[in-house]
């Protein structure tokens, strides 16, 4: 082992690089609004001479009342016109200069997001919180670099905009540029991540991960790790005989691009010893075999447990040792890291306050035409907001569409914790699938196949990571038509939705399950939710996709599923 490979040196390197950045953010909780003022007076000043910035008189702006003034509360939509004067080579439109890269995510219409990212931004406020958030996780697990890492992230690049500019995932970019000397943690290359066929992706990432003591995971969607061990019990053989001979399968080699092969090799050298080992483990424990058996010194799990993905975490239980701390990621997603997990226990974060400017809306005001703004210091605990950002890479008043509760305080600052995604929005593993993308989906196949749809909704049954296609078909549209149509919905909706994508694609999404609605469906759902006061008669709206169990009980009382 060399020098700069010892666990202790990269804790000191950790330390070195994070614990004065959490020192400095410890001091400014006890000084939340002079902190958001500062930071809100230097974002407009350095970009008052942009394209956003002289329309919205940011150069006279004195105060934050100004500021509310004449920027509205918008969305990715609202953002989207100047973005994409951006990815054709416009500088100086949302933030001074180019973005470095496009972090890529769905949108609610049929186009994805694509997400500016400064320079700037990037070395000052990503990577700041990444060394915050990485100290605080070694400070209280020391031994997370005693053996090898394994990471679930995307690739940095996926592609081009128009001028040049590289588009894919911010995460991507910090695993690839990451210091050599943390690099030298990773239990395999960043080339395995780049594979586009999911299920050879997983064999490869897991080839590299088995054959070595992982002592820490970092892969926020639980459905990840549950996908790691599936592959382990599904190629169990495979994998073992390329451990024993230092080699990657030949279908999965190929999918690797050649130039790359040299650094692959350097990963998987031949290690009998470790196939003996995993082979024995299976003798003993046959369908019984657990992480905790072939990685007995995990000491760490980073993943993503509010939301939806609370319900997915039980799934893991009994798959490692006792030792083993499951940590929450903060608050995080493609437009920021607005939020940060500095203990183990945290389940909730505190708000990246020295990051991003924040306003909030209450929950119960989000409907109201123009719902009053409030600011960190004026929120509640045990209340729930909707959360609204503005950071220093071209988002201004963004309002994000999750709802989070407040917790507490870590002095000044709220704690929070992510409740759900708000209204015409759903996810089970982080999909955000919209209402507006089913419609358009529906109406396109719809057309094409020449059929008439009455009515139709898309469930999300979260306690069952399924969703549930329920459809009010013409009487004389035939079984094949239905199967069709629900496999084509499924594959504009993977077009439209790269997350959504990602997710069938890897198995953690099945195809939607098919269900006949029965004539004058509409009717009868609205009936069934106006009697349970879920709907208000008057003011009843169009169901297209929905989550809540109500939905699902007007549903199941008339829906029948289609047995193909």
């Amino acid at each position: 082992m060399g020098f700069a490979e010892k666990p202790w040196f990269r804790r000191l390197l950790v330390y070195v690089a994070g614990n004065p950045l959490l020192k400095d953010f410890e001091k400014k909780t006890k000084k939340l609004q002079k902190t958001q003022k500062k930071l809100l007076k230097n974002i407009l000043k350095k970009s008052r001479n942009t394209v956003f910035g002289k329309e919205h008189n940011f150069d006279k702006i004195r105060n934050i009342a100004d500021f509310k003034r004449n920027v509205p509360v918008g969305d990715f939509e609202t953002h989207r016109p100047y973005i994409n004067r951006m990815m054709k080579g416009e500088e100086d439109v949302l933030f001074p200069g180019k973005p470095l890269i496009y972090n890529t995510s769905s949108g609610t219409t049929s186009k994805p997001k694509m997400i500016p990212i400064s320079k700037e931004y990037l070395k000052k406020s990503q990577t700041k919180l990444n060394k915050i958030w990485l100290y605080s996780c070694v400070k209280e697990n020391p031994d997370i670099y005693n053996g090898k890492s394994l990471s679930a992230v995307a690739p940095e690049k996926e592609g081009e905009v128009e001028d040049g500019t590289p588009f894919g995932s911010i995460s991507g970019h910090g695993y690839k540029n990451i210091p050599a000397i943390l690099k030298s943690t990773y239990c395999g290359p960043y080339s395995l991540i780049c594979i586009k066929d999911y299920q050879k992706k997983f064999y490869a990432m897991v080839r590299c991960a088995l054959a070595n003591d992982i002592t820490i995971i970092i892969s926020p969607s639980p459905s990840n790790i549950l996908r790691f061990h599936q592959t382990v019990m599904d190629e169990f053989d495979d994998l073992v005989k390329d451990i024993e001979n230092g080699t990657m399968r030949k279908d999965v080699l190929n999918l690797i691009p050649e130039d790359d092969h040299k650094d692959l090799y350097n990963y998987i050298k031949p290690d009998k010893k470790r196939a003996e080992n995993l082979k024995k483990l299976k003798d003993l424990y046959g369908r019984d075999l657990k992480p905790k058996h072939y990685w007995p010194n995990i000491a760490l799990i980073n993943i993503w447990k509010q939301g939806n993905f609370s319900l997915m975490v039980p799934r893991l239980d009994d798959f490692f040792p006792e030792k083993t701390v499951f940590r929450a990621f903060g608050y995080q997603a493609s437009e920021g890291r607005a939020g940060l997990v500095l203990k183990n226990n945290w389940n909730y974060s505190v708000l990246a306050h020295h990051i991003y400017f924040f306003e909030f809306i209450e929950e119960s005001e989000r409907n109201k035409e123009n719902p009053e703004t409030l600011l960190p210091h004026q929120l509640k605990v045990g209340k729930r907001y909707f959360i609204i950002f503005t950071n220093g890479s071209g988002l201004y008043r963004y309002d994000m569409n999750d709802i989070i509760e407040i917790c507490g305080y870590y002095n000044e600052v709220p704690l929070f914790k992510f409740i759900q995604k708000g209204e015409g929005i759903t996810s089970i593993t982080g999909e955000k699938l919209s209402e507006i993308q089913i419609i358009e989906a529906v109406k396109e196949v719809s057309g094409k196949l020449g059929i008439n749809i009455q009515n139709y909704v898309m469930y999300c049954d979260i306690p069952e990571s399924q969703y549930r296609f329920y459809v009010e078909f013409d009487k004389k549209t035939s079984k094949a038509i239905k199967r069709d149509f629900n496999t084509k919905v499924d594959r504009i909706l993977c077009k439209m939705n790269l997350e959504y994508e990602v997710k069938r694609g890897s198995k953690r999404l099945d195809l939607p399950i098919l269900y006949d609605l029965p004539e004058k469906s509409y009717e009868k759902i609205k009936e069934y939710l106006v009697k349970k006061n879920a709907a208000r008669e008057g003011q009843y709206k169009e169901l297209y996709l929905s989550k809540k169990a109500v939905t699902l009980e007007a549903l199941k009382q008339i829906g029948s599923i289609i047995n193909f």
